[in-house]
C-alpha cells in the first residue's frame, strides 16, 4: 500500500516539473525574445526618424527623395528586403493628421523579429510597424519684407520712419513698413509744409503726423501690423566673394577690395563688379561718380553723398537667378558694420538703380535726384527728409530678391 501511494506521488511531481519547465520557458520568452522585441521597436523607430528627415532635406534638394530615405534606412540595417522588413515611404502621407498633404513625407517600417525560446509556446514571429512624418518645404526666393519699398526695421526706436523737412517724398509702386512697437513709431512731418505720398503705410507702432502729411489711401494705413525679428531671421543674407587687389586706370576704378578713403582721388567712374569698402564712401559737393552694373559692399564704414554731389549708380542688373545670384543690388551693408549711416543727397543729375541693404544702418534721403531712387531701402531707420523732393520707384523684378531657406521638421 505504501508503495502504490510512493509512485503516485511521484507521477503527480513529474508533471508539476513539466508544467513549471513550460512556464520557466514562458517567461524566458517573456524577458529574452521580448526585450529583443522592444529593443528593434526602438532601433526601427529610430530608423524612420532619420530616414524620413533625410528623404525630406532631398526634396528641398529637387533630388530623389525615396532612394534617399531607403538609403539611410538601409544605413540603419533596415534595407527593404522583403522579408525581415520593409521600408515604405509616402508623399503625401497614406494616413493621420496629414494625409494628403504634399508638403509632408511618411515613412512605414514594419520590422519582422525572429524568437528563440518564444517558438516553444507557440510564438516565432513577433512583428514592430513603426511610422514617422517630417514636414519637407523647398527653400525659394521672396521679395524682402513683403517687398516694401521702404523698410525700417528697428524693434523699439521711436521715429524709425520719419519724414520731415520742406520738400515732398514719392514713393511709387510699393509701400512702406515700420517694424517699430514704439508709439510714435512712425513721424511725419508736424509743419504740414511736406508731404509723403505712398501707395501703403503698415507700421508695428503708432503713426503721428501733421493734417495733409500723408497723402495715403486711409484704407492702406494701419499700426498693428506684425512686427519681424531682429537681427532679421527669415531671410539669407547675400553671400559675396569680395574680389582681391586694387587697380585704377586714370579716372576709372576697377573691382576690387579697397581700405581708406573711397573712392580713390581722381576717380569719377567706377568699372562694372563687386567693391568690398574698409572704410568711408564719400562724394563732397562738385564731385562726380558714376558706375553701372556695380554693388558697394561696405564691409567698414559709412556712406555720405553731399547734395551738390552728382552720383549716378546702378547695381548689378536684375532679376536675381541662380546664374545671377547677385542681381538687383546696388549697397550691401552686413551686420558685421553696426551702427554705420547712409546719406543720399544727389543733386538735380543724381540717380540710384538698384537694392540698399542694410539692415543695422542709419539711413537719410535729403534727395534722389531727377530720376529718383529706382529700388527697395532696408534700414535700421529711415529719415526721408531734406530741401529737395526725392521719389523712391519700387519694381519687384529689378531688386533683390532673399532666399528663404527649406523648411524641414520632424513632426511624429
Amino acid at each position: 500500500m505504501k508503495t502504490q501511494i510512493h509512485f503516485k506521488e511521484r507521477g503527480q511531481a513529474l508533471v508539476i516539473i513539466a508544467l513549471a519547465a513550460v512556464v520557466l520557458f514562458g517567461f524566458a520568452a517573456l524577458s529574452i525574445d521580448g526585450s529583443r522585441f522592444f529593443s528593434d521597436r526602438r532601433h526601427a523607430q529610430n530608423a524612420a526618424d532619420t530616414a524620413v528627415l533625410d528623404a525630406a532635406l532631398a526634396k528641398t534638394r529637387g533630388g530623389n527623395w525615396q532612394t534617399e530615405g531607403l538609403n539611410r534606412a538601409a544605413s540603419n540595417s533596415y534595407d527593404n528586403n522583403g522579408t525581415t522588413n520593409t521600408v515604405t515611404f509616402y508623399s503625401p502621407p497614406i494616413d493621420g493628421n496629414y494625409a494628403g498633404n504634399s508638403e509632408y513625407i511618411q515613412v512605414k517600417i514594419v520590422s519582422h523579429v525572429s524568437t528563440t525560446f518564444g517558438r516553444v509556446i507557440g510564438i516565432a514571429q513577433m512583428t514592430n510597424h513603426v511610422d514617422a512624418i517630417a514636414r519637407a518645404v523647398p527653400g525659394t526666393v521672396s521679395p524682402m519684407f513683403a517687398g516694401n519699398a521702404v523698410v525700417g526695421l528697428a524693434p523699439h526706436d521711436c521715429k524709425a520712419i520719419m519724414s520731415q523737412g520742406t520738400a515732398d517724398t514719392e514713393v511709387i509702386g510699393s509701400g512702406i513698413f515700420v517694424n517699430s512697437d514704439c508709439a510714435n513709431a512712425a513721424f511725419f512731418s508736424q509743419s504740414g509744409s511736406a508731404s509723403l505720398t505712398a501707395p501703403c503705410l503698415q507700421s508695428v507702432g503708432g503713426i503721428q503726423a501733421a493734417p495733409g502729411a500723408l497723402v495715403i489711401p486711409s484704407a492702406c494705413v494701419g499700426d498693428d501690423a506684425t512686427a519681424y525679428n531682429y537681427p532679421p531671421d527669415n531671410m539669407v543674407f547675400p553671400n559675396v566673394v569680395c574680389p582681391s587687389g586694387t587697380s585704377q586706370d586714370g579716372s576709372n576704378l576697377n573691382p576690387g577690395t579697397y581700405s581708406g578713403q573711397f573712392p580713390p582721388n581722381g576717380v569719377t567712374h567706377l568699372n562694372g563688379g563687386i567693391y568690398c569698402v574698409n572704410g568711408n564712401f564719400r562724394v563732397n559737393g562738385g564731385a562726380t561718380i558714376t558706375g553701372s552694373e556695380v554693388l558697394i559692399v561696405m564691409q567698414g564704414g559709412d556712406i555720405s553723398f553731399n547734395g551738390g554731389a552728382t552720383v549716378i549708380l546702378s547695381g548689378i542688373p536684375g532679376p536675381r537667378t541662380e546664374d545671377n545670384l547677385l542681381g538687383g543690388l546696388l549697397f550691401y551693408v552686413p551686420m558685421t558694420n553696426c551702427p554705420s549711416t547712409i546719406i543720399l543727397n544727389g543733386n538735380s543729375e543724381s540717380g540710384f538703380e538698384g537694392t540698399i541693404l542694410a539692415p543695422c544702418s542709419d539711413i537719410t534721403v535729403s534727395g534722389t535726384g531727377g530720376s529718383g531712387l529706382q529700388g527697395q531701402i532696408i534700414g535700421y531707420t529711415v529719415e526721408l527728409s531734406g530741401t529737395s523732393n526725392s521719389k523712391i520707384i519700387y519694381n519687384e523684378a529689378q531688386n533683390w530678391p532673399a532666399p528663404v531657406p527649406p523648411q524641414i521638421e520632424l513632426i511624429q
